[in-house]
């Protein structure tokens, strides 16, 4: 009977527990269906706004950021600092003048660096820089720098040197991690323009030193109109001339400036001839007429600058030492002794020394057909030797008096397919024309020049 009324017991007491159990989860079923319905005009009006701006067209920026943009005021954050590789904060620029028998590594050896700095450093000196002394009187920077973090005292390195090497370029060897770059650097020029003329009442060349003219310049406008008209023959009184140059110069450097003519204007018997320099794609610079034709020639008209033609090229002339008639096959040209001779023309050197009654000589192979040579020098310019490439222009020996002659003078042979021809009467086609794609840059620079020209007074 005990028995029995401990099992119902029991049973009722299971009942309660199962009806608290489904209590609690009717509660939650009706606490999940409230919130979904409090959800969900939220959800569906966020739907139609991402709809309606879909199909419009815009981008919709996420809630967050939207939140952000709305309600505060945009920040720009300081980005972070990015350091170097080898932070560097202070720099101590030293200035070396070199001294007679110094060397960069010597001078290295001054400065309380490190043993592996100092072969580093004249590790990368050698390889770039193979000369062992320098210029007296010229200066090498040191830069030496601090990290900003330094483990010991005195922890200074190089970190750049820079090398006056000479009034055209400096040399920079600039520390990079564990490497040590090298450049050649040119120095940069001040450009002055400027404008000079003259009237002819004796030569072109009286008249411009008068006028306080450089003789560079003078030469440099012989050479320009030098195919156009005869400089020694046709100048007359009364011609005159024009130029617009430009004068380059380095600040702080002793040296000439460089003087370049950029227009010319020379009136002979009342005609005007005018030359426009400039420059092609390539950065190869000429001068050009009004129409654009090059005035230049693949050579030079005279090996000398200014000329003093005394005697031509001839079938018989009576020489002068040997007191007979006999052909002469060159133009000889009456110089001061160390008078610059130059190439008329690109080439390569067969001939560099002494030949009998020619004296030291040159001999330039220009092309299959054309071969010059230069007679009675007084000395040979440094490098000319056989096998030599030379360029139009360029100097390879100086006036003498060697071999059979009276004086001193140059006696200059042109060769055509290896015969004698007369050099004062021979032409060469004109080198070039613009290119039409620079036509109308040419035709801007022309404009310009001739402003600066027409701006002076007449003569």
């Amino acid at each position: 009977m005990q028995l029995g009324s401990y099992r119902v017991a029991g049973r009722h007491s299971d009942t309660a527990q199962r009806l608290r159990s489904v209590r609690v989860v009717c509660n939650l079923l009706v606490w999940f269906w409230v919130f979904a319905a409090l959800a969900r005009p939220a959800k569906a009006a966020e739907q139609q706004t991402v709809h309606k701006k879909v199909s419009t067209g815009t981008q919709i920026p996420t809630p967050h950021i939207r939140r952000i943009t709305n309600t505060q005021p945009y920040k720009v954050i300081p980005p972070r600092k990015i350091e170097p590789n080898n932070p560097l904060e202070k720099r101590q620029h030293v200035i070396h003048r070199i001294r007679s028998g110094d060397t960069l590594p010597k001078i290295l050896n001054r400065f309380s660096l490190t043993a592996s700095e100092k072969q580093m450093w004249g590790r990368a000196i050698r390889l770039h820089f193979r000369l062992g002394t320098l210029k007296p009187g010229r200066e090498v920077h040191f830069y030496f720098s601090k990290p900003s973090i330094s483990v010991n005292k005195g922890g200074e390195s190089l970190a750049a040197l820079e090398l006056d090497y000479n009034d055209t370029i400096d040399l920079t060897w600039e520390r990079s991690g564990q490497s040590i770059l090298f450049q050649r650097r040119e120095k940069p020029f001040e450009i002055e323009l400027k404008t000079a003329a003259a009237m002819v009442d004796d030569s072109l060349y009286t008249a411009g030193q008068k006028a306080g003219i450089d003789s560079s310049l003078l030469s440099q406008l012989a050479d320009i109109f030098t195919w156009d008209v005869d400089l020694e023959k046709d100048i007359n009184t009364g011609d005159s001339f024009k130029i617009l140059y430009e004068e380059r110069s380095r600040k702080g450097q002793s040296t000439k400036a460089s003087l370049r003519i950029l227009a010319a204007e020379l009136t002979n018997a009342g005609q005007t001839m005018t030359a426009i320099y400039f420059e092609n794609q390539k950065g190869k610079g000429g001068y050009y007429n009004l129409e654009g034709r090059s005035l230049a020639r693949s050579f030079l008209r005279f090996p000398l600058e200014f000329i003093n033609i005394t005697s031509q090229f001839t079938d018989s002339r009576f020489h002068p030492v040997l007191k007979t008639n006999m052909p002469h096959t060159g133009v000889d040209f009456a110089a001061a002794p160390g008078t610059p001779v130059r190439a008329v023309g690109d080439g390569l050197i067969t001939q560099a020394r002494r030949n009998g009654a020619y004296g030291k000589l040159v001999e330039i192979q220009h092309d299959p057909t054309y071969t010059t040579r230069y007679a009675h020098l007084g000395r040979f310019a440094q490098g000319i030797k056989a096998g030599t490439v030379v360029k139009k222009g360029q100097v390879i020996g100086f006036v003498g008096s060697t071999g059979r002659t009276t004086g001193p003078h140059l006696h200059f042979e042109l060769y055509q397919d290896q015969q004698y021809v007369n050099p004062l009467n021979i032409q060469f086609p004109a080198e070039d024309t613009i290119e039409p794609a620079l036509q109308r840059l040419f035709e801007n620079q022309k404009e310009t020049f001739l402003v600066e020209l027409t701006s002076l007074p007449q003569s």
